[in-house]
């Protein structure tokens, strides 16, 4: 069995895919990872499969007919072998030298470790103004609404243990794209620790930020809020 599995949801990520697993091949040698795609028309899961050549413990999950990040990252965990299970954006907006770090805490007993940008020594680089509003908004609403015990809830950075998310998993209801915070609320983890990095600006390829997505989000919090008061 992998000890650790990194799950990477895609879409039209075809130019950062290679150093991405680059990247993650550097830091956690030997690791699973688990590229689910939603039938990207860029054909990512394309170039995933014929990296596996050189990726041996490349796994490629190509989705046809269904779309979302949470539901992506959440498929990927199910199919994970690992004992340290990792969700990481394909965008290389996520550091993968956090990697380490991340799986050490959950190996000593950890529910959830998160790579936070709103902890002291995390960040964002050359975020424009809009797009730092916006995040702030959503973190300080999810904030008053939930009252999770992170100071990042809307994360896409994190690990968790696989026994763990085994046994929340009939609680979750994914939608939109923060499955963190799906996991702190319903799963209620109790060993919890935040490691800074810094959020780094994509350089090719779209972000998925839209008003769509953050109407998902809105819908997201009032569910998680509702299921809070009936506990």
């Amino acid at each position: 069995m992998a000890r650790v599995s990194v799950i990477v949801p895609t879409l039209n990520e075809r130019e950062n895919l290679l150093p991405l697993l680059q990247g993650i091949g550097k830091e956690l040698p030997g690791a699973e990872v688990i590229v689910v795609d939603d039938d990207s028309p860029d054909r990512t899961w394309e170039l995933a499969e014929r990296a596996r050549r050189q990726y041996p413990g490349l796994r490629v999950i190509r989705r046809r007919g269904k779309r979302g990040l949470s539901s992506a990252v959440l498929r990927g965990f199910d199919a994970g072998r690992g004992q340290v299970l990792v969700c990481m954006d394909a965008d290389l907006s996520h550091d993968p030298r956090l990697l380490p770090d991340l799986v050490s805490w959950i190996r000593q007993g950890g529910d959830l470790a998160v790579g936070s940008r709103r902890v002291r020594g995390g960040g964002s680089s050359s975020w424009p103004l809009h797009r730092k509003l916006t995040s702030d908004a959503a973190t300080w609403l999810a904030a008053r609404l939930l009252q999770v015990p992170l100071a990042d809830p809307l994360s896409g950075y994190f690990a968790v243990d696989a026994a763990f998310y085994r046994r929340i998993r009939r609680r979750l209801d994914p939608r939109g794209y923060k499955v963190l915070l799906e996991i702190a609320v319903r799963g209620q983890p109790e060993c919890v620790r935040e490691f800074p990095f810094t959020f780094r600006t994509r350089k090719a390829g779209h972000s998925k930020l839209s008003l769509t997505v953050m109407l998902q989000l809105v819908q997201m919090l009032l569910a998680l809020r509702r299921f809070q008061k009936r506990r």
